[in-house]
């Protein structure tokens, strides 16, 4: 921090000021518009020890996240803050960019830069950022003036919370968007210690459209392309936009508690999977194939054995296009087969891929599709079911997958319902026009994992190799 050529008493007043409002001490510092909610994260801080934010997308969290650390820093000295997150990723490239950006754009003169991820005055006056992978990195942090921001909380463990606690700091920040239903970021939300936010997108719009847009910030056009693109009733909106927690839903199919054990890789006693051998197991490129013009995805995923890799979706993609993208998947790891949807759209894409010299296995979806088991009403029932007891016994490995897309898989799977037993007393799930019905959109991901289960079945059944089928 430099005085410049201020006279002593005029910082102590300017200082006092800064004390005194934190939207004063802002406005020293930037000239960047705050919104009310911003403001009122900031006054939270200052006003009470625990602070809990919860979000949609782009509603400037990470920009009065980084405002904040500033404003402890430059109001209490000597003080010291501990920013965390789940990953190094979210603690380098996201908070501590804003951090970086905000000093280095500083109207106040600031002497002492941040590097990457620490912002040092002295030994006892200075930020930190810290990654959760490591828990021992939160030992040894004491201040009278300590300030714990904690990022992305709903990815944080309930033993760092407690490590945390322990640590006994003047203030917490916790902040994300609100991933999970359970777990200790949405059990703040019901506790009377903490001081509870919510941030919707839609709060983040109607404010700008009566005070000015702020660049960068959610804007309607947004709004609407995400409920065209997901549903307005389902989790992904629900989590994203409105900044609310996944609703637990009785009648779902799939816990969410089951898909988060395998990403990370643990078994049904939370125990490491063993590691499966890629060479030794069944390669298979799976994809749910959707229309160019529609908002729905075409879904592409990967998995050997019960390893999935890769799984993206891609938006308004022509049918060539996905037959390349599928061909160069299978080539690159040398895959056992293809599966798809055969109905409607894909029902052309067994032809296409075969000209490719590509072997694919149909899948025929539809609700009228005959299972092979008396137990139930369709094939997409059948291993729809067979899908949630593997997950549900801890089979699944699915820490490879990048995070949004194992995000988005985590929504789609955990947003199918079972309807009750048919008239014969067969196991069914919904149908997509069910979940259309309720606002949810295609679960094209889930699909595209389920047929998956499709092509392991039927590899292990009969010989679905490329030389038994004539391919090679």
């Amino acid at each position: 921090m430099s005085s410049g050529i201020l006279e002593e008493d005029k910082i102590l007043e300017i200082v006092t000021q800064w004390k005194a409002s934190p939207i004063v001490r802002h406005y020293s510092f930037s000239d960047k518009k705050l919104w009310s909610k911003q403001e009122e994260v900031l006054w939270s801080v200052r006003n009470h020890k625990r602070t809990a934010v919860r979000s949609g997308n782009t509603v400037g969290k990470s920009f009065i996240a980084a405002d904040v650390v500033m404003d402890w820093l430059f109001t209490h000295r000597p003080s010291k803050v501990v920013t965390t997150a789940s990953s190094w990723k979210q603690v380098e490239d996201i908070l501590w960019k804003e951090i970086r950006v905000a000093v280095q754009n500083s109207k106040w003169p600031i002497d002492t830069k941040p590097l990457n991820t620490s912002w040092n005055f002295n030994d006892e006056w200075f930020a930190i950022g810290i990654s959760t992978d490591t828990p021992v990195n939160l030992q040894g942090f004491h201040s009278p003036w300590l300030l714990v921001l904690i990022d992305e909380a709903s990815g944080i463990s309930k033993d760092i919370w407690e490590m945390i606690e322990a640590l006994h700091p003047a203030a917490i920040l916790a902040i994300g968007n609100p991933l999970e239903a359970t777990g200790p970021f949405a059990e703040s939300f019901t506790s009377s210690l903490w001081n509870k936010i919510t941030i919707s997108c839609e709060d983040c719009v109607k404010w700008q459209e009566v005070n000015g847009n702020i660049p960068g910030l959610v804007t309607r056009d947004w709004i609407k392309e995400m409920a065209n693109l997901h549903g307005i009733n389902s989790a992904w909106y629900r989590v994203h936009v409105k900044g609310l927690p996944p609703e637990q839903d009785e009648s779902a199919l799939i816990e969410r508690r089951w898909v988060d054990r395998a990403r990370k890789g643990l078994d049904v006693d939370d125990l490491p999977l063993d590691i499966e051998n890629e060479d030794d197991e069944c390669r298979i490129v799976s994809f749910d194939i959707a229309s160019k013009h529609g908002d729905n995805e075409t879904a592409i995923g990967y998995r050997y054995g019960h390893t999935f890799r890769t799984m993206k979706g891609y938006r308004k993609q022509t049918s060539t296009w996905i037959r390349d993208q599928v061909c160069s998947i299978y080539t690159a790891n040398e895959a056992n087969v293809v599966v798809h949807d055969a109905d409607g759209l894909g029902e052309s894409m067994a032809e296409q891929l075969a000209e490719m010299h590509v072997p694919s296995l149909e899948f025929h979806g539809g609700y009228a599709q005959r299972a092979m088991s008396g137990k139930f009403r369709n094939l997409r029932s059948q291993f729809y079911w067979i899908l949630s007891k593997k997950l549900e016994k801890g089979v699944y490995n699915l820490s490879q997958m990048a995070d949004e897309d194992f995000r988005l898989l985590r929504e789609q799977l955990c947003s199918i319902r079972v309807k009750p037993e048919d008239g014969l007393g067969r196991f069914q799930i919904e149908t997509k026009e069910d979940m259309l019905g309720r606002g949810i959109k295609s679960p094209d991901m889930a699909d595209c994992m389920m047929m998956s289960e499709y092509a392991l079945f039927m590899h292990r059944s009969m010989d679905i190799n490329p030389h038994a089928m004539g391919m090679l």
